[in-house]
């Protein structure tokens, strides 16, 4: 048995030798897809998480309130905030243009007297308080009217995080301005000489950390499309495996091969082995690219985390579960282009399935739930448990499981298919 998949793997890597084209498609196409794909994703989030959400915020009141809301969003990394006041942007007219030509995600608009009109409201109700006088304040409060505009193609996340910053803001000037005005009306009532203040600094402070605490690192483009495009590459082998396995059927390979002893797997073990060795130094390429060529194009560095054992494991994983995977196509099909097509196809919706183009928690709840049965969605997370997480070997074994799980699944149904096949011909 040893000397029959020694004889393929000889025979198998001296066909992918002479095959200099395959090997440079093999190897150039997860490179540049790497590299294009990180390039825009991470100008994309860049845009929208690291530079902030692009707001306009228009200012006709020119008092108290509008200089709050315009600290507190300058003070934030919620927005990468343009101020106007009024003279570029004078009506509802130009705000919305601006908005429609995508330079801005949001536009808000502070309309003239708000400050005034909020002190009014608060000293309506004080006054109505320390008078003794009954009224219902919803009747004479006068309500403002504040216009966001935001872009039909916006993330309704986006709009919220920047309607809940504005009412956050705006709450702390109606909280400061009621303290002042009731601060007034004791020393006038309680004849206290001396000035009362509001503090400063917040009751509560807010300490942002990361549940993995050895780790400075911040998750960004190239975490995820590194492995993503990895797994997606080692995946697409099962093309070129499936087409060789078919054309050497139809050439009449298999033929002379049964004249052999030994079972179809042994046959095909050294093919099998060659492919694995091709998957991982793709592998090993793409990890290199992210660690040290995405840098020198001004991109974060890759981050592998420590378990290197554990890293080599899983992408062993992947790799045996895409030459299994191959395996399957080359026996169940009779001609290359089937086995193409359907391949190609398919990988590409189980890529899609797995997270590979979007990561999986900005998906939709039942699009997570069908992607934790994609195999490279189970490859994925082993890798961001890894990259992201500090993760350990125990923590990514059950990925690993799962892959080889569907390796066993693939080798069975590739021998039964294999001898119900032999016995019609």
């Amino acid at each position: 048995m040893i000397k029959r998949g020694l004889a393929t793997f000889i025979k198998e890597f001296k066909l992918l030798k002479h095959d200099r084209l395959g090997i440079l498609v093999l190897f150039a196409m997860p490179i540049l897809l790497i590299l294009i794909m990180t390039v825009v994703q991470y100008e994309a989030y860049k845009s929208l998480n690291e530079a902030g959400i692009p707001v306009l915020f228009v200012d006709h009141d020119q008092d108290s309130l509008s200089v709050a809301i315009t600290r507190g969003f300058e003070s934030s990394k919620l927005c990468q905030l343009t101020v106007d006041d009024g003279t570029k942007y004078p009506d509802d007219k130009s705000v919305r243009e601006a908005v429609l030509s995508g330079k801005y995600i949001v536009a808000v608009t502070i309309p003239s007297g708000s400050t005034q009109a909020l002190r009014d409201n608060i000293a309506t109700i004080t006054d109505a308080l320390f008078d003794g006088n009954e009224f219902d304040p919803n009747e004479a409060m006068e309500v403002v009217n504040i216009p966001i505009v935001v872009d039909p193609i916006a993330r309704k996340s986006f709009v919220m995080a920047v309607t809940s910053g504005l009412r956050e803001f705006i709450g702390n000037v109606k909280t400061g301005v009621l303290f002042q005005l009731m601060a007034h009306r004791m020393q006038e009532y309680m004849s206290i000489q001396q000035e009362i203040k509001m503090p400063t600094v917040d009751f509560f402070e807010f300490e942002e950390k990361y549940a993995v605490e050895k780790t400075m690192y911040q998750p960004n483009a190239v975490q995820h499309n590194v492995p993503a495009w990895a797994i997606f590459a080692i995946f697409f082998i099962t093309v070129p495996l499936a087409a060789s396995i078919i054309l050497e059927r139809a050439e009449g390979l298999y033929i002379r091969m049964r004249a052999f002893p030994g079972s179809y797997l042994s046959k095909l073990s050294g093919k099998l082995i060659v492919y694995v060795f091709v998957a991982m130094i793709q592998f090993i390429i793409i990890l290199l690219i992210g660690k040290y060529f995405l840098p020198l194009l001004g991109l974060p560095e890759l981050h592998v985390g420590e378990a290197k054992f554990a890293l080599f494991t899983l992408a062993l994983a992947v790799s045996i579960a895409a030459i299994g995977y191959g395996l399957l196509l080359g026996t169940v099909f009779n001609t290359p282009p089937q086995s193409s097509i359907f391949g190609g196809v398919s990988i590409l919706i189980m890529s899609a399935l797995g997270g590979i183009w979007v990561p999986v928690n900005i998906m939709p709840q039942t699009m997570q739930e069908i992607a934790s049965f994609s195999p490279l969605n189970w490859g994925l997370s082993g890798f961001y448990d890894l990259f992201l997480k500090e993760g350990t070997f125990e923590s990514v074994l059950p990925n690993v499981i799962k892959l080889l799980v569907f390796f066993i699944f693939c080798l069975v149904a590739s021998v039964i298919i294999y001898q119900r096949k032999r016995r019609y011909q």
